[in-house]
């Protein structure tokens, strides 16, 4: 009876050997079918990846290119401006007008970087002050675009 049951414990542990034996194989199988996935996945991920990284490259140096273009012709349209109202400038540098603007310029520069300063000294510059002053500097542009518009067009024209 011990034989027998000794020999029965043998069988079973045979069985369960071999039964150990095909679920081992089996995970095996399916692990390494799951790793053949994964790498298909990322190699097709890695093909993706890299197409989408040569689209937004092509795409970002056409950009570049055209932003390079517009801002040389920027650059030359702004030359030529700039020029043609410094030729401008220096033709009329003889009308009252303009004489008179650029002493109101320069002045007033001056007068308000000097009050700017003593307010700033005293401690009295406030953001209130500064406010109440750059609308007055404002009102005051804006009169004399108007009176130098009409100046030109009624008593000093331009060259």
């Amino acid at each position: 009876m011990a034989h027998e049951a000794e020999d029965k414990a043998r069988e079973e542990s045979a069985k369960a050997s071999q039964k150990t034996k095909e679920t081992a194989a089996d995970a095996d199988k399916k692990a390494s079918e799951a790793s053949s996935k994964a790498s298909e996945k990322a190699k097709e991920f890695s093909e993706y990846a890299s197409e989408k990284g040569d689209e937004l490259s092509k795409d970002a140096s056409n950009k570049y290119d055209k932003a390079k273009k517009s801002a040389a012709r920027n650059y030359r349209d702004g030359k030529e401006e700039a020029k043609e109202k410094g030729n401008e400038l220096s033709r009329n540098r003889d009308n009252p007008v303009v004489v008179g603007n650029a002493l109101i310029i320069g002045l007033g520069s001056v007068a308000l970087g000097f009050v700017g300063y003593q307010k700033y000294a005293k401690g009295e510059l406030s953001w209130e002050v500064a406010g109440i002053t750059a609308a007055a500097v404002s009102a005051f542009a804006v009169g004399d675009y108007y009176l130098s518009q009409y100046l030109f067009k009624e008593k000093f024209p331009k060259k």
